[in-house]
């Protein structure tokens, strides 16, 4: 039997509220780890690596926003407030990632399909 390696996020929550994430074509990028390497040559051809720390968590993940639960203020008081939230985000292979993650970037809703393009960073994002 296949297993599940790809697809959708079926469950999302955070600061406690559970968000509808939008179906489709969304590809959510999701950083676990804290190291980003990057290498250059030196002028006698051996490799000189840089690694530089990089807060774990995840960028260009959509969600519908309800305009009747004030969705969009929620983030936005959240994003304004500056403190990392609980966040629990369940992948279509039953995998969940949980975090204490801060929203990163503009919060702004796409009014033409109703949603919201989220970014959270913080210590750890990480499989449980």
């Amino acid at each position: 039997m296949p297993k599940v390696r790809a697809g959708d996020i079926i469950q999302f929550s955070w600061y406690g509220r559970s968000f509808d994430p939008a179906g489709g074509d969304g590809n959510v990028n999701i950083r676990t780890g804290r190291a980003s390497n990057e290498a250059q040559l030196n002028g006698n051809g051996t490799l000189h690596t840089t690694q530089r720390v990089r807060p774990p968590g995840f960028d260009s993940f959509p969600v519908s926003i309800d305009d009747e639960r004030g969705d969009l203020e929620f983030l936005q008081a959240k994003a304004d407030a500056g403190e990392p939230g609980p966040c629990v985000m369940t992948l279509t292979s039953g995998k969940d990632y949980v975090g204490s993650l801060l929203p990163i970037g503009d919060i702004m809703k796409a009014q033409g399909d109703g949603t919201v393009t989220l970014e959270g960073r913080g210590a750890k994002f990480e499989a449980v």
